[in-house]
């Protein structure tokens, strides 16, 4: 069955259209052993600074992925992006996320994850699809949408370890997480130097466009998942030096704004009762800048309200190339960052954050200190020019480990009756005022 996907990165007016074809792939089922064994050196003492990605160059053999419904799972992806965009935006300020990092990264969690843990990140995806399903899509997503020659798309997944609780970690996990996320794992102390190592690394598979995503780590998480996506995508007709002139938006606030313009003629129109739109494609046709305009009077925050996944597949399907489209759109760049926690609560995952309900046994049993999610970062890049768009996304996921009670031994004092008590020098012991206390009243 020929296979096909829509995946978006949105920002308030934009929408990144990706498609494209795929079969059935196998992924490996055994990962090179060295990879256990360079995480109990780490975990035991070895400077886990010297250490080299582990899994990063694992056999990839043969291991046959669960069948999924392609359209299914694409239906519950944009209604899922539709939700989190709503859920993510500032009014009147710029805007933007990526639904596939944040879905990358938590679906490394998820794929930890028992019972109604996992199954509440999954069904914030997919509510007909089940985990292994999901991943079996994400593998296969990764693959198509980097085999793209004329549009550069790159996807990566790392899991960072905290050397105190590296010989804690499933091999299992490690081993799934290679072979469906393609995921590379280190272990270090998290530390001022292991901020700076996955900040680096986040800077290096966002080509530069996200230099910082984390400003520290807590002493006690204990695992970091993150996801990096990029793109540079050249347009297939770039704008001409006479096609872009200084021209007026209209902010938010009303305010006039020169800006530079860029001037230009397409083919594919949509027009819904609220609002117009055109797509403007990049090189190889497989993907496009695809814009939505509220109607004349209507606020973006006011179009977003009543935005859903069916409304916006219903615009989407209205495309027309009857016209000519003449469009102007300005040249733009900007940074976006949120914290995701509140977001991903509200569509539906709660028991991943609560430190007493969160089931990740999978990574790690539970007799090690219950771990929970303690923070989804979510950071976002783009920048839009006459000859090609830039846009990146980081989405770290940390997990902390709840202590588990000790069972100790223990004795009673109850000052309920007569007492004697003094005020010492407790490096001696020495009492500087000394009394009894035979009565309260």
């Amino acid at each position: 069955m020929k296979k096909r996907i829509v995946g978006t990165i949105l920002s308030i007016i934009i929408v990144m259209e990706l498609c494209a074809g795929c079969g059935e792939k196998d992924v490996v089922n055994q990962m090179d052993e060295s990879m256990e064994e360079s995480v109990q050196d780490a975990g035991s003492g070895t400077d886990s600074r010297s250490e080299q990605d582990i899994g990063s160059n694992t056999d990839k053999g043969s291991v046959e992925m669960v069948e999924y419904d392609e359209a299914q799972i694409r239906e519950g992806y944009i209604d899922y992006s539709i939700k989190l965009l709503k859920e993510s935006v500032t009014d009147e300020v710029n805007s933007m996320i990526s639904p596939l990092s944040v879905m990358m990264a938590m679906d490394m969690a998820a794929a930890g994850a028992e019972d109604s843990t996992q199954e509440q990140i999954t069904q914030m995806f997919c509510p007909e699809a089940s985990q292994a399903q999901i991943e079996s899509y994400l593998s296969d997503l990764m693959e198509r949408y980097q085999a793209n020659e004329d549009v550069k798309l790159h996807i990566a997944n790392s899991i960072w370890i905290n050397d105190g609780f590296a010989e804690k970690i499933k091999m299992e996990y490690l081993d799934r997480a290679n072979q469906v996320f393609d995921a590379t794992a280190r272990v270090l102390p998290f530390d001022n130097a292991a901020v700076d190592e996955i900040n680096g690394w986040v800077d290096k598979n966002t080509n530069g466009m996200i230099t910082r995503l984390l400003d520290s780590l807590q002493p006690d998480t204990v695992l970091c998942l993150i996801n990096a996506t990029a793109v540079e995508a050249p347009w297939a007709e770039p704008y001409e030096d006479a096609q872009v002139w200084e021209d007026d938006f209209t902010d938010a606030a009303g305010k006039i704004q020169s800006v530079e313009m860029m001037h230009g003629t397409e083919e594919d129109y949509f027009e819904t009762e609220d609002a117009v739109g055109f797509l403007k494609y990049y090189e190889g046709g497989e993907y496009g800048f695809l814009a939505i305009l509220p109607k004349e009077g209507m606020t973006v925050e006011e179009y977003l309200t009543g935005m859903t996944g069916e409304s916006y597949r219903e615009f989407y399907n209205t495309k027309t190339g009857e016209y000519k489209v003449h469009t102007m759109m300005p040249k733009f760049t900007y940074e976006y960052e949120l914290t995701m926690n509140d977001v991903l609560y509200t569509l539906g995952v709660k028991d991943a954050f609560d430190c007493n309900l969160a089931d990740f046994s999978g990574i790690a049993s539970p007799n090690e200190g219950n771990l929970y999610i303690d923070m989804v970062l979510h950071k976002t890049f783009i920048e839009v020019g006459q000859y090609e768009t830039r846009a990146a996304a980081a989405t770290a996921v940390t997990l902390r480990a709840l202590s588990m009670p000790i069972e100790e031994e223990y004795r009673e004092v109850y000052l309920n009756r007569p007492f004697i008590y003094a005020i010492i020098d407790t490096e001696t012991g020495a009492p500087i005022f000394m009394g009894t206390l035979q009565s309260v009243q």
